[in-house]
């Protein structure tokens, strides 16, 4: 037996024996308890009865039967030791043939008396010196008798008998016997809790030799191990210390390798091909294998050098690479398109590398980022110049509006239409100056929380033409938005008419709304024509529009009020299918997410 087990044998038993003669003494002593309680209660209760049968004989000198039956008092009286008396199920009162003369509730009287044990009995079993042996019969429980003459005269007239259950101390019998399975249970827990303790300091010296051993044979490195005092364990610690400490030299240079690989790996935004000494390809992301397009149609498991083209620029630098040094963020162009910033990462520090890490990084959001701050600065230069140029310009406009009506009053009917058309020029250049005007002035944002769903059915029921329908997708979860919602309106609005517009013939429009991170992507989506590719890139230009008498003040006013309340806009278009507008606007602060309910809009 090993010296946990000894240890635990003895826990359990030095821990149980007490624990069992306890709950032994403990049963005898509440058990033999209550049958006393019980065995006084049942005498008091006959001398009361016998008080009330010998008031009532004595106050008839007749019957004994007639007199008892006769008595009101000795009937409530029996009565109320059943309804009241502790564990009493029967009170009655027999003669000397054991006939029933009165009972409680009248139960049985005229009848033979049931024999029943005697109360004697079981205080004789209280009386036993080991109680618990007598524990199986008390579980059940059974109805005793007490009895006592009553005599008139010097002879008996009658006897007063009580019946009596033991179910109270059955109940109790049963408790106590689930407190000691209980205690039993926790004895034996409560021991293996002390042999844990107990051998956890005996045994600490060996479990922590035993834990070094297990980490290093887990290819870990374990820190030294403390043994203290003379021995074998002491020597042993020691050896285990020196094998300790030079595996952790041996995988020291490892471990540098590793955190220098972990810091390149958690710069990785874009695709990642990784080669081992061979230049075979270990691992290739979903990325890797888009851009470079493979001949075989897959990177992993094959040389890069013969997946690729010869004529692919990435050939050249891993070759260059591996003879020399890491090269970063070189600018290449696929053959698959796109140019990327492309960085050669060397594994280990021999003069042949023990692999290569690949990283290419697409310069498309670095360029979209520099053309959107390029424009920025041009339409804020512009709307400084414009600003002043559009105020020079209004003065004039005015005055010769003003010239215009008085010419017109002067030059009759004959000339009146020639100066109505120069009036209708002068008014829409004015017009066309406050829209500039417009634009370029800075806005006072007045933000407010409300619901983009309600928004877009507003816009879409203002849809004149009968031959486009609107087609509604909303998520009826969409929390509210926060912007400035006269804005947003008006923005819209200029995308909805453009929508319409495009669709002169008729079509559908189709409005819709979801979710996104911290923010709400709607999205305008047509069946027109579309617009070509090379317009697509100017349709945010001022002045640049595809419909003829169309302003190109549009796209420009609906991104500048999008753009002020934080949001995005995106349009994708193709010709012969359409256009796509797709507008972001952040949540408002804390919105929570509407129940989702089913509607259909």
């Amino acid at each position: 037996m090993h010296l946990r087990a000894r240890l635990a044998l003895i826990a359990l038993l030095l821990m149980l024996v007490p624990t069992i003669t306890l709950s032994i003494i403990s049963i005898d002593s509440r058990i033999a308890t209550m049958i006393d309680d019980m065995s006084r209660s049942t005498d008091f209760m006959i001398a009361q009865i016998f008080e009330e049968v010998r008031l009532a004989l004595s106050q008839d000198n007749g019957d004994v039967t007639t007199a008892l039956r006769g008595s009101q008092p000795v009937r409530k009286l029996l009565d109320a030791t059943v309804a009241f008396g502790p564990a009493v199920v029967a009170a009655s009162i027999v003669d000397n043939d054991d006939i029933v003369i009165v009972a409680a509730n009248g139960d049985g009287e005229g009848k033979p008396a049931l024999t029943l044990p005697r109360v004697k009995e079981l205080e004789e079993q209280a009386s036993q010196w080991l109680l618990v042996t007598s524990l199986p019969s008390l579980l059940t429980a059974k109805v005793y008798e007490a009895r006592r003459r009553v005599d008139i005269n010097g002879k008996p007239a009658a006897t007063i008998s009580v019946g009596v259950t033991t179910a109270l101390i059955a109940d109790q019998a049963r408790h106590l016997l689930v407190v000691i399975v209980a205690t039993a249970g926790f004895v034996i827990a409560a021991a293996m809790l002390t042999v844990v303790l107990i051998s956890n300091r005996i045994l600490d010296q060996l479990a922590t030799l035993t834990s070094g051993f297990e980490q290093l044979a887990a290819g870990k490195s374990p820190s030294e191990v403390e043994v203290s005092g003379p021995g074998e364990l002491s020597t042993l610690a020691e050896k285990f210390n020196e094998l300790s400490r030079q595996v952790r030299a041996d995988r020291s240079r490892l471990d540098s390798d590793q955190s220098h690989l972990f810091d390149v790996v958690r710069s990785i935004q874009d695709a990642v091909v990784l080669l081992d000494a061979g230049g075979v390809v270990l691992f290739a992301n979903k990325e890797a294998q888009e851009r470079l397009v493979p001949k075989n149609g897959s990177l992993e498991g094959t040389s890069l050098v013969s997946a690729l083209n010869p004529a692919h620029p990435l050939q050249a630098l891993v070759q260059s690479t591996v003879e020399g040094t890491e090269a970063h963020d070189v600018p290449i162009t696929l053959p698959a398109g796109g140019t990327y910033l492309v960085s050669f990462f060397r594994l280990g520090r021999e003069r042949v590398p023990a692999g290569l890490l690949i990283v290419l990084r697409d310069l498309k959001p670095v360029i979209e980022l520099e053309t959107a701050l390029d424009s920025s600065n041009r339409l804020a230069r512009l709307g400084t110049l414009i600003s002043g140029l559009a105020h020079q310009l209004r003065s004039p406009l005015n005055g010769m509006n003003m010239r215009l009506e008085l010419l017109r009053h002067e030059a009759g009917e004959a000339g009146g239409k020639h100066i109505d058309k120069l009036r209708h020029e002068v008014t829409r250049l004015d017009e066309a100056v406050e829209a500039l005007l417009r634009f370029m002035r800075p806005e006072q944002l007045k933000l407010s929380d409300f619901d983009v769903n309600e928004l877009l059915k507003e816009l879409g029921a203002r849809v004149n033409s009968e031959k486009i329908k609107v087609e509604y997708q909303l998520d009826p979860a969409l929390p509210s938005v926060q912007a400035d919602r006269g804005l947003i309106y008006e923005a819209l609005s200029n995308l909805i008419t453009n929508a319409e517009q495009a669709m002169p013939d008729g079509g559908e429009m189709t409005l819709s709304t979801k979710s996104q991170g911290n923010a709400v992507e709607l999205t305008i989506a047509d069946r027109g024509p579309g617009i070509a590719k090379e317009q697509l890139d100017r349709i945010f230009d001022l002045y640049f529009t595809t419909k003829t008498g169309g302003s190109g003040l549009g796209l420009p006013f609906a991104m500048r009020a999008i753009e002020l309340n934080g949001g995005k806009i995106a349009i994708d278009s193709e010709v012969g299918q359409g256009t796509i507008c797709k507008i972001t606007i952040p949540l408002a602060s804390n919105a929570p997410a509407k129940p989702a309910v089913s509607s259909a809009a």
